[in-house]
């Protein structure tokens, strides 16, 4: 299944595109590939880690570069640490919708929130 998994890295370059999500993409591709939902969503995380610590660590040089002062590097951690202890719980319990639920509530979900704004955006109140 390597040829899978690489169609389905592939399928981040979708995530370019303005408006169009990096795990959407991959949960997409994978789950048209004949992936389980779980594993599809599993994959996609995975996928997602080298992309997202690069851009980390690219805007951790940018603020060293900038010699950024020793009070915000800790305020800076600090919201690191909660943001990832954030997502890793976040992330666990998708895990577990997954595992017993369909996806098809976040695609309804999905194209309710965009009808919404989009007639928000229609009639000025957005």
């Amino acid at each position: 299944r390597f040829a899978d998994a690489m169609l389905v890295g592939l399928a981040q370059v979708g995530a370019l595109v303005p408006g169009v999500s990096r795990s959407g993409s991959t949960l997409t591709a994978a789950l048209a590939l004949g992936f389980k939902r779980d594993e599809a969503a599993r994959l996609s995380f995975l996928l997602g880690l080298p992309a997202i610590a690069l851009a980390g660590l690219k805007e951790l040089w940018e603020l060293y570069k900038i010699h950024l002062d020793p009070h915000a590097w800790s305020v800076l951690f600090v919201g690191l640490a909660v943001a990832s202890f954030s997502a890793f719980v976040a992330i666990w319990g998708l895990m577990r919708l997954l595992e017993r639920f369909s996806s098809w509530s976040f695609v309804v979900y999905r194209f309710g929130l965009g009808l919404v704004i989009l007639a928000g955006a229609m009639s000025g109140w957005l």
